[in-house]
Order: structure tokens, then C-alpha cells, then sequence
């Protein structure tokens, strides 16, 4: 019988204490990881919008050099035929 009482009073005490131990610890420490679980999707979102401005950017460059050799070409063009009227 006294096994019986001494295994109820143990059970109790670890119930007080588990239950202590997940309001100290288990509770702070699962908020911790919902806010960096939250911080890592921002900046994944962050990283995902830069890649797209970035990708963007690159094809409006690549336009602006096409741009730019083609004005110089007709730049080019351009004073060679006003040399080639000149020198006649």
C-alpha cells in the first residue's frame, strides 16, 4: 500500500513539475521559433522580390546597350557618309 501512495505522490510531483517545465521553457522557446520562422519567410520574400527587381534590371540593361549600339552605329554611319560627301 505504501508503494501505491509513494508512486501517486511522485506521479503528482512530476505532473507539478513537468508542467512547470513546459511553461518555462517549452512555451518561450516555441514563440523564439514562430518569430524566426516568421523573420526567415520575410526575408525569403525579401530575397524573391530582389532576384525578380534584379532580373528585371538585367533585361532593361541588355535593352539600353542595344539601344546604345545601335545609336552608335547610325552615329558612325553618319559621318561616314558626310566624309565620304566631303571628300567628293
Amino acid at each position: 500500500m505504501e508503494y501505491l501512495q509513494i508512486g501517486s505522490y511522485l506521479c503528482g510531483i512530476f505532473s507539478v513539475v513537468g508542467a512547470a517545465f513546459v511553461f518555462v521553457f517549452v512555451k518561450p522557446l516555441n514563440k523564439s521559433i514562430d518569430g524566426v520562422q516568421e523573420a526567415v519567410n520575410r526575408l525569403s520574400a525579401e530575397l524573391r522580390a530582389y532576384h525578380e527587381q534584379q532580373h528585371r534590371m538585367e533585361g532593361e540593361l541588355r535593352e539600353l546597350k542595344y539601344s546604345v549600339q545601335k545609336a552608335h552605329d547610325r552615329i558612325d554611319s553618319a559621318l561616314e557618309e558626310r566624309a565620304h560627301v566631303s571628300a567628293h
